[in-house]
């Protein structure tokens, strides 16, 4: 009885020796093969990841968009008035570069009239036209600033750049900067004038 146990045994051990070494390139459908174990197996090729927006076109996303926008992946250079106190200022803002098709007074004129407008409902709390372009300074409402310029490609009179900073702080310079009137703010003027 002994001796038919271990036949049994032996010839059990020789089944699963041979079918496991009889076909060395199958794989179990649950078992997960280490790369270059089995180079004969077809192993699919991880999923993607997600490539990160630049920093443009992440600002972008909260932004309108002019029809033909492109991002900018370099800085752009422009001509302003006292600009390099604006760059000081605006040293720790995120910046972003685009390019619009159209002539500069109408992609101002676009950006001025939408950026009030849902889904961006940015407050306008300053807007200046100068010989250069435009600047139009935004507040949301939730500590943060946008800066806008509209200035005409030196190239091409018929494309603008629209350089956008986005910043936690408003810049102190010479534009008027009119914080937008809060309930306190609002309360506090209609008492005064009530008074008066």
């Amino acid at each position: 009885m002994r001796f038919i146990r271990c036949v049994c045994l032996v010839c059990g051990l020789c089944l699963v020796i041979a079918a496991c070494s009889s076909s060395p390139n199958q794989v179990a459908p649950s078992a997960t093969t280490p790369p270059g174990i089995y180079p004969e197996t077809t192993q699919t090729s991880p999923t993607p990841e997600a490539t990160p927006l630049s920093l443009g076109a992440s600002l972008l996303k909260s932004l309108p968009k002019c029809d033909g926008i492109l991002v900018l992946d370099n800085p752009v250079k422009f001509d302003w008035p006292n600009i390099d106190e604006r760059l000081q200022e605006l040293s720790d803002a995120l910046w972003g570069y685009y390019s619009c098709p159209g002539p500069q007074a109408e992609v101002a004129a676009f950006y001025r009239n939408q950026m009030p407008k849902p889904p961006n409902n940015m407050d306008e709390t300053n807007w200046v036209e100068r010989a250069e372009g435009s600047v139009g300074v935004y507040y949301n409402g939730a500590s943060t600033w946008i800066y806008l310029w509209v200035v005409p490609q030196p190239e091409d009179a018929q494309k603008s750049y629209v350089i956008v900073a986005e910043s936690l702080d408003p810049v102190q310079g010479q534009c008027r900067l009119d914080r937008p009137l809060f309930t306190s703010d609002l309360i506090e003027w209609v008492t005064k004038w009530s008074l008066e």
